[in-house]
């Protein structure tokens, strides 16, 4: 599941601060650019994330009689499903 706007800025920050706090860089601009690249980064790996989603159920909607008369685990066809897209697009999970 991706990650919500909120989520995001909280991990942007994080991932900036344990940066700045290991002492292996130092910073000579200001720190919110570099947060802001973080987020930016991270926004759109989300947006990814939501569009793998969206084809997986599109593909697994192709199948849904099928996966509900075998009684299959939707949430378990699904995760298979998703990392199988993910997978072609190029995208790691």
């Amino acid at each position: 599941m991706a990650l919500k706007k909120l989520e995001i800025e909280l991990l942007a920050d994080k991932i900036v601060s344990n940066i700045v706090n290991s002492g292996h860089i130092k910073i000579n601009k200001d720190i919110s650019i570099i947060k802001s690249i973080a987020r930016d980064v991270l926004l759109e790996d989300a947006q990814k994330e939501r569009e793998i989603d969206m084809q997986t159920k599109e593909l697994l909607g192709e199948f849904a009689k099928e996966i509900e008369n075998e009684r299959l685990d939707s949430s378990k066809l699904f995760m298979m499903a998703k990392r199988k897209v993910a997978k072609k697009e190029g995208f790691l999970l």
